[in-house]
């Protein structure tokens, strides 16, 4: 039984992971084996999280990675799961091509991903759906038609799942961050004054770069593939430097006096990671404006906004923030105090938990 009294549900879960199965959580005792966006909460709200061992042989891996090359459809995780499958209250499937697979096998009808009901979280469909190909919705519709629930991280998203009509299976759940882990602390030395970070194709550093060019008195540290800057000519305060580990990555949010979030305007919140681990560690941070980010931006209080692709609108928030000491504190703390309310990982798996207690039970009813 769960903490809430309720019967504890059985969920399989496929996605990547370094290895978080009950087993290894017994011989590791307290120590943190944490999944992606620390899925591993879910075993906190009452849900028997029973996952895949990702794969280490190398015959293995190469027989995989043929399979799922040549079909374009990944399957492994979904195929070694499917004996769990035959007894799990649900399927979770994180992210959205682990979905893929399972719900071809249900709109055929074959076991055993045929009974459970199947949630998937999805970062990029959205996106996809409205500027993709016809071919690319196509394919998505399809898988969307048979999953029971969608979970996505910002409301925006559900009016582009309108476009193919599953509106009705869309659920926007808050994301969140690992508070216990990015926290304030004492200041970290050496100091950065503008410090931005990130790797995937929403950041807008382009804008980012014009707007350093205008405030040449302001130092910015980008850690990114550097690759990324080949073709581009960087001013002297702007210096680039290669991801860093996460213990690394923590210490250069607390070093910095402003955390910049620039990006393009996706339908998914592009930019939301950095954001809310930049706000946790109690740093005053900036991100663009865009629809997907406004249920997380709270411009002049716990975060500042930037202005879309506006160099000198960006530059004129950096001056601000910068020459302001007293508004950087300020932000900053109401930064921490909003993750501690609303922004956690906990809170978005409490959440997820709830989901799958509902589709679980409606398949209950029907069967």
């Amino acid at each position: 039984m769960s903490a809430s009294g309720s019967r504890e549900l059985r969920v399989l879960g496929l996605f990547d992971h370094a290895g978080m199965g009950r087993d290894q959580r017994r011989e590791r005792g307290a120590e943190r084996i944490a999944g992606p966006y620390r899925v591993d909460l879910l075993a906190a709200h009452g849900i028997d999280l029973v996952t895949v061992p990702p794969a280490r042989a190398a015959l293995h891996l190469k027989l995989r990675d043929v399979a799922e090359h040549r079909s374009g459809v990944a399957q492994d995780l979904a195929l070694r799961g499917a004996r769990h499958a035959f007894r799990a209250d649900a399927v979770l499937c994180l992210l959205e091509d682990k979905a893929v697979l399972p719900a071809a096998l249900r709109r055929r009808r074959i076991p055993p991903y045929a009974r459970p009901p199947i949630v998937a979280v999805s970062c990029w469909w959205a996106e996809e759906i409205l500027h993709g190909s016809d071919e690319q919705r196509r394919r998505i519709a399809r898988t969307a038609r048979a999953l029971d629930a969608i979970v996505v991280f910002s409301q925006n998203q559900a009016e582009a799942f309108a476009r193919i009509g599953v509106a009705d299976k869309v659920v926007p759940v808050p994301f969140g961050v690992d508070e216990a882990w990015y926290t304030p602390a004492e200041p970290v030395r050496p100091r950065l004054q503008v410090a931005a970070m990130g790797i995937d194709r929403g950041r807008d550093y382009l804008t980012l770069v014009d707007a350093a060019r205008l405030t040449p008195e302001i130092r910015y540290d980008l850690f990114t593939q550097p690759e990324r800057f080949a073709e581009i000519p960087l001013p002297p305060n702007v210096a680039v430097h290669a991801p860093v580990p996460m213990p690394a990555h923590r210490d250069n949010l607390r070093a910095a006096d402003l955390v910049i979030v620039p990006t393009y305007d996706l339908a998914y919140p592009t930019g939301q990671s950095v954001l809310l681990e930049a706000m946790a560690c109690g740093r005053c941070t900036a991100v663009t404006r865009t629809a997907a980010m406004a249920e997380y931006l709270d411009d002049g209080r716990s975060n500042l906004a930037l202005p879309l692709h506006d160099p000198e609108g960006v530059a004129r928030v950096v001056r601000r923030a910068i020459g302001d000491p007293g508004l950087r504190h300020r932000v900053g703390d109401a930064a921490r105090a909003e993750v501690e309310t609303r922004l956690t990982f906990d809170r978005t798996w409490a959440r997820v938990a709830e989901v799958l207690r509902e589709v679980a039970g409606r398949g209950e009813r029907l069967r």
